[in-house]
């Protein structure tokens, strides 16, 4: 070996090796984002079962308990509260969703397609609204005058929750 590629390649190992702890304390940085249910506080539901939480979200169910019908205010598409629904609700890409909802519509099974918010501050305005509003949050990010739901008896935060955003590491 040249002594310029035994150069390149002992640079090349310093730098890995000067980087390999900054990328791990990268990964360190990142953590689980649990994502808040929210309802009107006038929704006299304040606990729900994961399996009706999921028939209310793909709207396989369309009425609360107390005879209002559930509305839908789904977080934008890429962000971390639509991926979380995707993933453990929907189990599909988005675009497999409009399909769904498409479909659904078109067929007579749903009344619309759910409404889509930019944020969380539109998703509590719009939940506040509407006394059968549903929509989800960051947890650091639940809107005033809304109330939060649990799941299976378990707050957002709590061990086994189970709408939790797990962000990958970035190559």
């Amino acid at each position: 070996m040249s002594s310029t590629a035994t150069r390149l390649l002992l640079a090349a190992l310093a730098v890995g090796t000067w980087c390999a702890p900054f990328a791990t304390a990268q990964d360190k940085k990142l953590k689980d984002v649990p994502v808040a249910v929210i309802v009107n506080e006038k929704n006299p539901v304040k606990n729900i079962s994961f399996n009706d939480l999921r028939a209310l979200l793909r709207m396989e169910r369309q009425f609360w308990p107390h005879k209002k019908r559930c509305i839908l205010f789904l977080p934008r598409s890429g962000s971390p509260e639509s991926q979380v629904l995707l993933d453990t609700i929907y189990k599909m890409t988005h675009r497999k969703l409009q399909r769904y909802w498409v479909q659904r519509l078109f067929s007579g099974e749903i009344p619309a397609k759910p409404t889509y918010v930019p944020n969380a501050k539109a998703a509590g305005s719009r939940v506040r609204k509407s006394v059968g509003g549903l929509s989800v949050v960051k947890l650091s990010e639940v809107p005033k005058g809304v109330r939060v739901l649990s799941i299976d008896g378990k707050k957002p935060g709590d061990a086994g929750y189970p709408l939790v955003h797990k962000p990958k590491p970035k190559p």
